[in-house]
Formats: structure tokens, sequence, C-alpha cells
């Protein structure tokens, strides 16, 4: 999947807006200030898995520098959910058969 210039931004803006909402949340800011009187320091990381797939109209693969860009910005890419995968059909033996007792041929690879 490759991502152009405008893509880019709107995943860049997703990220400013993921850490504008921690930052402003008054919940999170309470329970920070509760370890800190509780005599500990903190550091908080949190991670986020942005999937992205195209639509079927859509076809192309990910590009080795959209992922570098990618996880520049923090988000991991997962391959499982980026690619789109064929589904899976399952064929037995006895499918096999009646199908060339139709004289219909069929890959067994699939």
């Amino acid at each position: 999947m490759q991502l152009d210039d405008h893509m880019k931004q709107l995943l860049r803006e997703l990220g400013h807006a993921i850490n504008d909402s921690v930052s402003d949340s008054e919940r999170i800011a309470e329970a920070i200030s509760g370890v800190r009187a509780a005599g500990f320091d903190i550091v908080l990381k949190l991670d986020a898995t942005i999937g992205l797939a195209r639509r079927p109209a859509h076809d192309g693969k990910m590009t080795s520098h959209d992922r570098r860009f990618l996880e520049s910005l923090h988000i991991r890419v997962d391959d499982e959910v980026l690619e789109e995968d064929e589904p899976k059909v399952e064929i037995t033996p006895q499918d096999i058969k009646f199908l060339k007792s139709l004289k219909i041929s069929f890959d067994e690879e699939l």
C-alpha cells in the first residue's frame, strides 16, 4: 500500500489527536498525580495500533518508505491487518473426486 502525502498528513493529524486527547484528559492527569503523591516518578508510554487496508477498488502494497514513515510516528504496522487476504477455501478429497467426475479441472494447490 502506498501512502500519498495527503494520507500521511491524515495519519499525522490522527497521531496528534490521540496525543492531545491523552494530554488533555483530567482523569489521566489525576491518576498520574495520585501515583506521584504516592512517592513514585512515572513515565507514561502508550502504544496504538492503527490498521490500514485499502478498499477492494484500490490495490497496492505498502512500501518500506511508507512503513518507516508510519513507524517514525510510532504507529506499529501489522502486516496481517494491512494486506488483504484472499478467502480460504477448504476442498476435501471427496470434493476433488466429485469435480473430476463432472469433468471440471481443479488446481489442487488452492
